[in-house]
Formats: structure tokens, C-alpha cells, sequence
């Protein structure tokens, strides 16, 4: 019950560590707050595709570990990979008492509000001679698409959100510093769905988006659809 409370405050999944030796690349998922583990997530809740070059789906490998999930896959040409892992939502219902239970609406009584948590980690991955990078849209809800795939000290970053495919205007984004273990900026995306962040720091870098939509409401299930959506980045 701690990790769902957890995840309803500020929890979240994000993917670091690269390792590529070859064509084989390895990538951990982890659960924490401001790119700090705090445990793991359910291996049942996870599902992950990467998409390569040429638009092309691959399934990775998955593997649990302590305090962490292994995701590999193999890059049969250079270019550009994008892994993105997804959470299966979660419902949590909160009680009048301000106790949160995981389950919807008409299984309990007293509730004053149920939300559906669906989670989404992704990061940009290059293998061999990359050659020229092209923003792209991949995955369907929430998606952070960077300008370039890699950060650089003392430069801004500009990126796009899109929901459902489309710019959504309004949602707070936030860019947290491994190195610092906090949150270093925030920004507002603007009516193209572009937010830009100052890059002050060297090192790993998380950018997440939270955007609630009551219209993914259920009757009797739940209120809202929370989407909660990372993307891990570098300093060259």
C-alpha cells in the first residue's frame, strides 16, 4: 500500500544506465523519485517496445533484478533506438479518512475520489554510427520528443509533448538532476506543446510530464486517467 501512496504523490519509472557491447544493449528500469530507487515495480504490470530505425518493433528482453528490471535488446543496424516501457494502470481509491486503497469507486465505500495511474518510461538509445537524428513521435499517449538526443552544458533543450499524437498546451513539465538528486527547473508547455529547459548541470538528466484527463473518467471506476511520462537524457 506505501508504493501506491508513493506513486500517487510522485513516484514514477524512468530508464538509465546504457551499456552497449556490439549490437546488444541493456537499459535499467527504475522506481524511485528525483532519479533516487526507492524499490521496484511489479514485473507482471511491465510491457516495453523499442523502435529502431525504419520504424521497426522489437520486443526486448526484460529481467528482474534487486532493485531494478534489466531491459535488452539488439540493434541490427546503427541509428537511433527508442525503448519506452509502460506501467498496466493502476486504480487507487482515497477514502473520506484519507486512506488510499488500490481498487475503483463501487468497491468501497466513502470514497472522495479514484484515480487510474498509467506510467510511461522512455529513453533515446544510439547504436554504432548514428549518423543524423530526427525527432519522432513513437509511442501513442503521453511523449516527450526532444530536439536532439543529447543535452549540452550551458545551452537550452527544447522539446514537444504530445497526448494522443497530438501538442497539449498547459501541462507543467520537469527537469530533475541525477547528479543534484532534485528538481532543477520547471516550464509550461506552451500551445505547440514546446517547453524549454536551461541546462546547467553536466551529467544524467530526467525530464517528466503529469497530465490528468477527467475525459478517461469510468462511472463507478474511477475520476480520471492519470498519465505520468519520463525521458532520461545526457551531457555530451
Amino acid at each position: 500500500m506505501d508504493k501506491m501512496v508513493l506513486m500517487v504523490f510522485g513516484h514514477e519509472i524512468w530508464l538509465e544506465n546504457v551499456k552497449g557491447r556490439g549490437t546488444g544493449t541493456g537499459i535499467r528500469l527504475m522506481y524511485g523519485h528525483n532519479m533516487k530507487t526507492d524499490g521496484n515495480v511489479d514485473a507482471k504490470r511491465i510491457s516495453s517496445v523499442v523502435y529502431g530505425p525504419g520504424r521497426r518493433k522489437i520486443l526486448p528482453a526484460i529481467k528482474a533484478d534487486t532493485d531494478h528490471h534489466l531491459v535488452t535488446f539488439t540493434g541490427e543496424k546503427a541509428g537511433y533506438y527508442i525503448p519506452v516501457v509502460d506501467l498496466s494502470p493502476l486504480v487507487i481509491s482515497k477514502t473520506k479518512k484519507d486512506e488510499y486503497k488500490q481498487g475503483s469507486r463501487k468497491m468501497y465505500k466513502d470514497i472522495v475520489y479514484a484515480g487510474a495511474f498509467h506510467q510511461m518510461a522512455k529513453k533515446i538509445v544510439p547504436v554504432g554510427e548514428v549518423g543524423r537524428y530526427t525527432p519522432r513521435h513513437v509511442h501513442g499517449i503521453l511523449d516527450l520528443i526532444p530536439e536532439r538526443p543529447v543535452l549540452t552544458k550551458g545551452t537550452n533543450i527544447s522539446m514537444t509533448l504530445l497526448y494522443e499524437g497530438k501538442p497539449v498546451k498547459g501541462v507543467t513539465v520537469k527537469a530533475i538532476s541525477k547528479e543534484e538528486g532534485k528538481e532543477m527547473a520547471a516550464g509550461i508547455t506552451d500551445a505547440k506543446g514546446i517547453v524549454k529547459f536551461p541546462v546547467t548541470k553536466n551529467g544524467t538528466w530526467m525530464f517528466i510530464a503529469r497530465h490528468n484527463d477527467p475525459s478517461k473518467a469510468v462511472a463507478d471506476e474511477y475520476d480520471e486517467t492519470v498519465f505520468v511520462s519520463t525521458l532520461v537524457m545526457e551531457t555530451s
